[in-house]
């Protein structure tokens, strides 16, 4: 039995250098969770997989980085 991942209708690397509230909205109107790491404040972040999640990686409050998982 295979996992049924649902991906981003958009590539997730587009959003790199957007706002991250801008970026997090992107992904939250097409049902995803996502989790912010914030590189400048609090860099810890969970690490169990969740395949409805997206993971805003920021600093100086723009993306950096953007993976599903």
């Amino acid at each position: 039995m295979g996992l049924n991942v649902r991906e981003p209708s958009f590539d997730p690397d587009e959003v790199v250098g957007w706002p991250v509230e801008k970026a997090a909205r992107r992904f939250e109107t097409e049902g995803f969770d996502v989790q912010r790491v914030d590189l400048d404040r609090n860099p810890w972040m969970t690490t169990d997989l969740r395949l409805n999640r997206i993971r805003l990686t920021i600093r100086d409050g723009r993306v950096v980085s953007a993976h599903q998982g």
